[in-house]
């Protein structure tokens, strides 16, 4: 007599699959995060090999030339800025820096015996006129001069954007600054009393956006025309409010920020020590007198920081306010130790 033997296969009850979802997405939870603070501790690496590299290129420039690049090049306007005067020639310290990343080919292709935008003329490069001879080199991305951990909000813009800016100073002033990098200027070492070691060179700033119907505290830019001193503007931008802010005209367009890295417009490729990083940012809207504009990044709280003598540091948010506004300076004759940023 064949006996047959009937194995039952226990399943799965529904009370132990929902004990196994719920450890699965207990390990998810815990792995996320993780993943996210891997992910963006490759891209502040990323982020400061860039303004090494931009570090590098002003030391070789200053070696070959003798003094180091401007901010922002000579123009034609007076006390009002007129961006489009055709007797700007107000290029950028990046598209001066371009033979020393080696980006020598963007470099000669530029024509700098006419405005960065010529013919456009409003002086406002919202849009390509198929005319300029800029036109084509300044749609080019350049990757080491954007922080991978800020991401493009300008899908209507068609030129290649910036994120690390050239100091032009810790005062409000558009134009001179009393920094490394301030109008038409020819710095030499010997003229940066305050030591290359304790002088900033760039720092990064969060890119704008084009979708002016929406508040971004963090990256835009908020205007008041008013009859303003630099400690009355400086004091009304650092206690400006959310609610306040909002009710202000903000991201102008010619100013978006971080627009196109081949004009020295503040907006664009410059910024100040006016304010610590992560405040906000405002102008005056009357004169180039009026513009605080600030660091800022998307790292948690810190900002990357080149300085004179090629170095980088992450400095933070928390900052104190002389120490930042020292760092600004190159014969400001502050008292800056290194380890109080």
């Amino acid at each position: 007599m064949t006996m047959t033997v009937t194995v039952r296969q226990k399943a799965f009850t529904l009370l132990e699959l929902l004990v196994v979802a719920a450890v699965i997405g207990v390990l998810v939870a815990l792995l996320i995060p993780a993943v996210q603070r891997a992910r963006e501790a490759a891209r502040r690496i990323q982020c400061q090999n860039n303004l090494k590299q931009l570090g590098i290129g002003l030391a070789n420039y200053q070696s070959l030339c003798g003094v180091y690049p401007f901010g922002v090049g000579a123009d034609a306007d007076k006390l009002l800025p007129t961006y489009a005067s055709t007797g700007n020639r107000r290029f950028s310290l990046h598209s001066q820096l371009l033979p020393y990343i080696e980006r020598s080919t963007l470099f000669d292709q530029l024509n700098f015996n006419v405005a960065p935008f010529y013919p456009d003329a409003t002086g406002d490069p919202v849009a390509k006129t198929g005319q300029g001879p800029n036109e084509t080199v300044a749609q080019i991305w350049v990757d080491v001069f954007i922080c991978p951990s800020d991401f493009n909000r300008m899908s209507s813009r068609p030129w290649g954007q910036v994120n690390y800016r050239s100091c032009n100073g810790s005062s409000w002033s558009g134009r001179t600054g009393n920094g490394l990098f301030g109008q038409a200027t020819q710095i030499r070492p010997g003229d940066v009393s305050d030591g290359l070691s304790n002088t900033a060179a760039a720092s990064e700033r969060l890119r704008g956006h084009d979708d002016f119907e929406r508040m971004d505290f963090t990256s835009d830019l908020f205007r008041l025309a008013a009859p303003w001193t630099e400690t009355t503007f400086r004091s009304w931008c650092d206690e400006l409010t959310d609610d306040e802010a909002a009710a202000l005209p903000h991201n102008p367009t010619s100013a978006t920020l971080g627009l196109t890295w081949l004009e020295g417009n503040m907006s664009w490729t410059r910024y100040n020590h006016l304010l610590p990083p992560g405040r906000k940012t405002c102008v005056n809207g009357v004169t180039w007198n009026g513009a605080a504009m600030t660091a800022s990044s998307r790292h948690d709280g810190v900002v990357g920081l080149l300085l004179g003598d090629g170095s980088v540091r992450f400095v933070k948010y928390a900052v104190d306010p002389a120490v930042w506004k020292g760092l600004g300076t190159i014969a400001g004759g502050e008292m800056i130790s290194g380890d109080s940023y």
